[in-house]
């Protein structure tokens, strides 16, 4: 088993994802929506509040999906997550609610977003090791580069990466692979000279695998692995790495 499956033509370069990879954006979300839903419907089930950011996250009505497919804009995925929720609560979310939460929601989520520790470090030394380096996410690309920004990783992006492919860039996201191949594009290199390392094991890893990319499937610590995933991971030979030290180490 190891944290990376090899690209098959030699490793030249690497695609990062952002969130949850770069930036600890699940936490942040789950503090930002906890916050937002209570100070909007504060009489709500208190139950349901305290598991409401986690719900927000989770998103069981597929929108973040569907956004990426192409079949909303960001605004509009948004605000059908938010009425999700508040029905969930037992709340009609009103014009007003929706504008009224995404002030609350990203004055919290701003505030909470970190980059790990280990990023700057890493693309430092992807950089020193002569790999060409790009992000690839399926977030928008004006709310990726305001994260980045809040995040303090802008200037080390713009420095030491050949720059960010968004779910703006062709109007899809992952798991599609001509949005993998337009990242190693970005790079200059063909698919079968790029690792992608990613945390989602099916829009991240094994899509990448299926658009003849290298892959690692990133969980950082306190991130859940749900059993089918790791069975599924291994029989690719590959085991979650919690950090991306583990996985600089793994590509030798």
């Amino acid at each position: 088993m190891t944290h990376v499956v090899p690209p098959p033509a030699g490793l030249r370069g690497v695609l990062l994802d952002v969130d949850d990879t770069l930036l600890g954006t699940r936490e942040a979300m789950h503090l930002a929506a906890t916050r937002a839903a209570r100070q909007l419907w504060p009489d709500a089930d208190p139950d349901r509040l305290e598991r409401a950011g986690h719900r927000f996250r989770d998103d069981p009505g597929g929108h973040f999906r569907a956004f990426t497919r192409g079949e909303h804009d960001f605004a509009t995925m948004r605000a059908l997550r938010v009425r999700d929720l508040g029905r969930w609560l037992g709340r009609a979310a009103s014009p007003e609610d929706l504008a009224r939460w995404d002030e609350l929601y990203e004055d919290a989520f701003t505030t909470a977003l970190r980059a790990f520790d280990d990023v700057v470090n890493t693309l430092q030394e992807c950089h020193r090791r002569g790999l060409r380096v790009a992000l690839l996410t399926n977030s928008s690309g004006d709310y990726t580069r305001a994260k980045l920004t809040r995040a303090g990783l802008a200037d080390v992006v713009e420095r030491l990466t050949a720059g960010t492919v968004t779910k703006d860039t062709l109007g899809i996201g992952k798991p599609a692979p001509e949005v993998f191949h337009h990242g190693c594009g970005l790079l200059g290199l063909d698919p079968g000279q790029v690792v992608y390392v990613g945390d989602e094991l099916d829009v991240d890893t094994c899509a990448a695998l299926g658009a003849g990319l290298g892959a690692a499937w990133l969980r950082r610590p306190g991130y859940e692995r749900d059993p089918d995933e790791v069975s599924h991971a291994a029989t690719h030979g590959l085991v979650a790495a919690e950090t991306l030290r583990e996985v600089l180490d793994a590509l030798g």
